[in-house]
């Protein structure tokens, strides 16, 4: 097993990894939620129980982790390698990827983030951008590969303890993000702009970005005291005057705008 120890080079200062098959799935739980809160500062972690339901089957997350921003989240299954993938983990993770959200799913995110509004829970689960991943006590390749053909990723989370029961853990993988929700924008016909809140992660200047249906066009940002103005160089966007319309940005760079309520 791994060990490594602090500057001190003493006998209490050594952490030695603890045999990851030991631990019972509630344990590992216990463990993964305060490894991800420490390492993933950018993330919210806590208890998420909501069901999803694939062809009439239905399941539940384990937790959630959601970017500060409010930007982007993964639905988390914490899985110990033990368990079957092929008869337990991909049935599990399927029903996560692919499966319809149901309304218990809004209650479960207010429940375990009480900093989240209703609303804010709701905006999460219809709107922003949502990834699946497991997190395992143990690395194996096969997992990872399998998951992988599924867009759904993996990290491994390995605990230490030192003499004195201290913890510390080491966290493999990172978290891939495609898309980020920008933000929601509020169209001005006598402007034939877009209106976004400030600090939501835009530069000022020129930008491509692609309409609603999927062409690209030159818009130009611009900040004042409301927020931040986007502008269709040239012509007029194919928008209701007080629609709103999402802002999302893919992890190379491209900006596009998606139909909103």
């Amino acid at each position: 097993m791994k060990q490594f120890s602090d500057s001190d080079c003493c006998r209490e200062s050594v952490f030695r990894q603890l045999d990851p098959t030991a631990l019972l799935e509630i344990e590992f739980e216990a463990e993964v939620i305060k490894a991800v809160t420490c390492l993933l500062p950018d993330y919210l972690c806590g208890v998420f129980a909501g069901r999803f339901v694939l062809d009439n089957e239905r399941r539940s997350a384990d937790l959630a982790l959601i970017h500060k921003s409010l930007s982007h989240w993964f639905v988390v299954e914490v899985e110990l390698t033990s368990h079957s993938l092929a008869s337990h983990v991909l049935p599990q993770v399927r029903c996560l990827r692919f499966g319809e959200a149901e309304d218990d799913c809004i209650t479960s995110l207010c429940r375990g983030f009480t900093a989240l509004t209703r609303g804010q829970a709701e905006s999460l689960l219809r709107y922003v951008p949502r990834f699946v991943a497991v997190v395992a006590n143990q690395l194996d390749p096969v997992w990872d590969a399998t998951l992988r053909a599924l867009d759904v990723q993996l990290l491994v989370v390995s605990v230490f303890a030192d003499l004195s029961g201290r913890r510390a853990y080491e966290l493999d993988g990172h978290l891939h993000v495609p898309r980020e929700s920008i933000g929601f924008a509020k169209y001005s016909a006598p402007d034939r702009s877009l209106l976004l809140p400030k600090g939501c992660g835009l530069p000022t200047g020129s930008l491509q970005i692609e309409d609603i249906f999927g062409i690209a066009a030159a818009w130009v940002s611009r900040e004042d005291g409301k927020g931040l103005w986007i502008t269709k160089e040239h012509g007029t966007p194919d928008l209701t005057h007080g629609c709103y319309v999402q802002v999302i940005r893919t992890f190379d760079g491209r900006i596009s705008l998606k139909m909103s309520r």
